[in-house]
């Protein structure tokens, strides 16, 4: 299928343009997101994801008299990209230790301890359980739980939004 009847279709909204569109160009998308996330490769797929949701919904803004149809959806996948590095640059500047929490009472007995644990899934338990009853640093207990560090930090960073969230909802 030529360019042009490609984006027709896309413009017309058929779905199984979509695969066509992954199938010819998916290469090129993996290959600007990859370059341009080189550093962070557990953000690929997420970009990928909003690259093609951002063409499928912006096809109508495509004019090919300023770029060719490839060069347009390598400057969404380099722009997704970048969204995302700025992102995780704002994620990592703020330590965890001393980001400001809620004033809140503190957990008082082992039950409640539990309770609150159990709102969270069951990765994120273990993990809260490592650093915060065992008082392992967040590189241990990020082997132990074979992730990331990086991995680590977000998951702890969720969970105390979900706890406080969770915290606040409960009578």
């Amino acid at each position: 299928m030529n360019c042009k009847e490609l984006v027709n279709r896309l413009k017309r909204r058929d779905e199984d343009a979509l695969y066509s569109f992954i199938e010819d160009y998916g290469a090129v998308l993996k290959g600007v997101v990859s370059k341009t996330l080189w550093k962070y490769p557990y953000l690929w797929d997420e970009a990928l994801n909003d690259t093609l949701l951002s063409v499928w919904e912006n096809i109508r803004y495509y004019d090919e008299t300023r770029s060719s149809f490839k060069n347009w959806c390598a400057v969404i996948a380099k722009y997704k990209s970048i969204d995302l590095i700025r992102k995780e640059i704002k994620h990592e500047s703020v330590d965890i230790d001393d980001a400001p929490v809620a004033e809140q009472a503190p957990l008082t007995t082992n039950l409640e301890i539990e309770e609150a644990l159990s709102a969270l899934n069951d990765a994120d338990r273990e993990l809260f359980k490592d650093i915060f009853i065992d008082s392992l640093s967040y590189k241990e207990a990020a082997e132990k739980e074979n992730i990331t560090l990086e991995n680590a930090y977000k998951r702890v960073s969720r969970g105390r939004k979900f706890l406080n969230m969770w915290r606040r909802e409960k009578p």
